[in-house]
Parts: C-alpha cells; sequence; structure tokens
C-alpha cells in the first residue's frame, strides 16, 4: 500500500505543478462532474484524506472549508501541512493493523484501517481521472497516471 500511496502523492504533486501553470479561472471554472472544478477536486482529495487519516489517529475530525483554501497555492500547503500525519500511519501499516477497527465521528459504521486505506488509494486514483478528462477538454495535455517507471 505504501507505494500506492507514494504513487497518489507523486501524481498530486504533479498536478499541483501542472495547475501552477494555468490560468486560475481554468482550474476555478464550473464543470460538468466530480467536484465541479478542478481547484475543488484537489481539496476533497486532501481533505478526505486527513479526514480518515484523524479517524485512524483516533484524533478528532475537522472539516475545512473550501472558501479557506482559495487558490491552489492554499491546496499545496493544506496538502504539504499534513501529509507528515497521513504517512506515520501509511509507513508504519502492518498486517497487524489491517484488521483494527476505526470509527469515523461522522458516521454510524465501523471500517477497518486496510479498508480505509485501500478505500483512499482508489478515491484519489478516481478524482484525479476526472480532473485528466478536463485536461483533455482544455486542449492541454494531462498529468501522466502511469504507474509503470515511476520511482516511488
Amino acid at each position: 500500500m505504501k507505494g500506492l500511496f507514494q504513487y497518489n502523492w507523486q501524481v498530486r504533486d504533479e498536478w499541483f505543478d501542472w495547475c501552477l501553470k494555468q490560468q486560475s479561472e481554468e482550474i476555478e471554472k464550473k464543470r460538468s462532474g466530480g467536484m465541479e472544478s478542478i481547484l475543488k477536486n484537489l481539496f476533497h482529495i486532501v481533505d478526505v484524506e486527513v479526514s480518515w487519516m484523524y479517524a485512524i489517529l483516533d484524533k478528532p475530525d475537522f472539516t475545512p472549508a473550501f472558501s479557506d483554501y482559495p487558490s491552489i497555492q492554499h491546496i499545496i500547503r493544506f496538502s504539504e501541512a499534513y501529509r507528515p500525519e497521513v504517512e506515520s500511519v501509511v509507513f508504519h501499516f502492518s498486517s497487524t493493523a489491517e484488521q483494527k477497527p476505526v470509527k469515523p465521528s461522522w458516521s454510524e459504521d465501523t471500517y477497518t484501517q486496510g479498508d480505509i486505506l485501500r478505500h483512499l488509494i482508489a478515491h484519489e486514483i478516481h478524482h484525479i481521472g476526472q480532473i485528466s478528462i478536463w485536461a483533455r477538454e482544455m486542449n492541454r495535455i494531462p498529468v501522466s497516471a502511469s504507474y509503470v517507471g515511476r520511482q516511488q
């Protein structure tokens, strides 16, 4: 799982760099599907990752407002600020944690750490795919999604 998280973070960081080269109007533009914009999709990816990791760490959840992260630079800082805590879970994940129950404050259900981590991997890939489609609609070359050939 560590390798897939590292892959997702690498691709996310490449999308951040890609966004920095675009007009802010283009990454904020309302689009069909997903969270309705490139900027909101990236915010959502980070927000969901942090919320689930806080549940695993048994920390109180917080719900940041998108309005507090009005630019790609703000979202980059949001991602960077919480990555060490996310890494602490991912890099120390073991078979003993696989079935450890987690009860998020926002849910009546209990999940396993393993299922949560797999959900986060799939969740990010899903939303990054939406951004790739929007990039092509903008006549821009999207960030490569290839796992093969990347250094982790």
